[in-house]
């Protein structure tokens, strides 16, 4: 028997295997995909991130301090900071290498390993697994899952799935590039509605390119590929399209007797952007320590394991409350509404007291956000925005206080 199975190969459940396996526990890792770190994501990393959980230099394309924000009328609005605030990185090596350490400590991962059920008892976790050959069972003392979002193995481990619609959808493809030497992000209904679309240069010659919304996306990606192809930022295609689910928040409970939950499959995204790594190796690192208690207390009952819940929501549940507001008070802002916004936010002196500041982090938005709203022009813009937007700003404004 596993001292403990992690469902999921991406960001958080790496960590955690890593982080237990190092400290001699048995681990399992078992995952439906046969290609480790193989999940849409634009590469974009705060340089904190980078820090905390270390990205060798190989495997980052570039450094990036500086954006290009258009409005839905067009306009554009350059941010440049004064250092680097985020690296673009290679997601699926990074994931990759994380793993392979976790390897190395003695953690055993199970590829092409589908979980079909989950069963508890007084002494242990049995999982049963589906592989193309044939069905086995794996027996652990706990569970993590950090098997991404929309998991069903959430309502298997007995726990409760997000409010339905909490969520985004995103679609991104990789393109050869001509004229595109930094991250632009787009903003408006046309692009993506009630969210923003981006191309994301990896070198000189390719990028991602893709976009985000809570909206159906129904040829949105099409029309924004097709723009940026008659303005000659982008050559041609090297990769179909692909989609994948974002969460907004996360759910009602991160554990459970013998269980945890981290990750996208805990809802750990900002809502803001939609990126999850560094969240997502954050609740691992937590949930393995919340592990290596109980191994040590030998206790694996929901309330000794509450612990790591009440970890992450010092971590960083503010985070995502703050954004979360702050993703109803945009999208609740018509493409008019916006172009004011941005024409005053991302103006250079409102810059310097916001996303400019020497405290703005590309990790930590909270900040950032309630210094924006709270603003000497920026809050009496909103509020004059009328009934439609004036309830999401005061909850955004509330959000800071409870």
């Amino acid at each position: 028997m596993y001292d403990a199975i992690i469902v999921g190969a991406g960001p958080a459940g790496n960590v955690a295997a890593l982080r237990l396996s190092s400290k001699g526990h048995r681990v399992a890792v078992l995952d439906w995909r046969f290609d480790i770190g193989d999940k849409l994501c634009t590469g974009i990393v705060g340089t904190e991130c980078g820090e905390a959980f270390p990205i060798p230099s190989e495997l980052v394309y570039r450094q990036a301090n500086s954006a290009t924000f258009i409005s839905p009328n067009g306009r554009e609005f350059v941010v440049d900071s004064k250092g680097d605030q985020a690296l673009v990185v290679d997601r699926v090596a990074y994931i990759n290498d994380i793993a392979e350490t976790a390897m190395n400590a003695g953690a055993s991962y199970h590829l092409g390993h589908r979980v079909t059920g989950i069963e508890f008892d007084d002494t242990s976790v049995r999982v049963r697994v589906r592989t193309s050959n044939n069905s086995t069972i794996f027996s652990a003392k706990l569970l993590i899952l950090s098997s991404g979002f929309g998991s069903p193995l959430i309502r298997m481990a007995g726990l409760r799935e997000g409010k339905e619609g909490d969520f985004m959808m995103g679609a991104q493809t990789e393109v050869e590039i001509g004229n595109v030497s930094d991250t632009e992000v787009y903003v408006g209904d046309q692009i993506a509605p009630e969210a923003f679309g981006w191309i994301v240069p990896l070198d000189e010659s390719r990028a991602h390119v893709g976009l985000m919304s809570r909206q159906p996306l129904n040829g949105h990606l099409d029309n924004f590929q097709s723009r940026l192809k008659e303005c000659g930022k982008i050559l041609g295609d090297i990769s179909p399209p692909r989609r994948w689910g974002i969460p907004l928040k996360p759910i009602p409970r991160t554990y459970a007797d013998r269980t945890l939950v981290t990750g996208d499959a805990a809802g750990f995204a900002k809502p803001t952007t939609g990126g999850g790594i560094y969240y997502a190796m954050l609740s691992g690192q937590m949930a393995a320590a919340a592990a290596i208690k109980a191994f040590e207390r030998g206790d694996f009952s929901s309330a000794q394991l509450k612990g790591y819940e009440d970890d992450w929501g010092k971590v960083f549940g503010q985070e995502l409350k703050v954004g979360y507001y702050a993703r109803l008070l945009f999208e609740s802002m018509n493409d008019t509404q916006l172009d004011r916004m941005m024409e005053m936010f991302l103006s250079p002196e409102v810059q310097q007291d916001t996303v400019l500041s020497s405290d703005f982090s590309f990790d930590w938005h909270g900040k950032t956000i309630l210094k924006t709203v709270r603003h000497q022009e920026l809050g009496p813009l909103i509020t004059s925005f009328g009934v439609v937007v004036a309830p999401f700003f005061k909850r955004l404004i509330r959000s800071s206080i409870f």
